[in-house]
């Protein structure tokens, strides 16, 4: 036992699949998110998915979780385009957006997703 007090995991050390899984859970908001960034260069560093570059890997978590928001999924495409360039391209705020409209909200979602 004595051996696991110096026992030290660093996030960087994990893998990039297990990493966006924490960010992604839905505990954390935008906020955390920029955070994060600022707090840590494993998250302020870039990442490209496929033809989309993401500045951090703070801002690719946040465009996960809208992707996921029930508010986000209801938009057109036309819709979330606009709201993405009102929050200056930042997914981060476009996350902190849907956030404040779901806590504002009457409709109250359980943790199993039920309303």
């Amino acid at each position: 036992m004595g051996d696991q007090k110096n026992l030290v995991v660093k996030f960087d050390d994990l893998p990039l699949h297990l990493i966006l899984e924490i960010l992604t859970c839905g505990w954390l908001g935008g906020v955390d998110l920029v955070c994060l960034e600022l707090s840590c260069k494993l998250f302020r560093d870039g990442y490209e998915l496929g033809p989309v570059n993401f500045k951090s890997l703070g801002e690719f978590a946040a465009f996960r979780l809208c992707g996921s928001n029930s508010v986000f999924v209801g938009f057109s495409d036309g819709a979330k385009d606009e709201l993405l360039a009102r929050c200056g391209g930042c997914w981060k705020r476009v996350l902190r957006f849907l956030q404040s409209v779901n806590e504002s909200s009457d409709v109250v979602q359980t943790y199993s997703g039920n309303v």
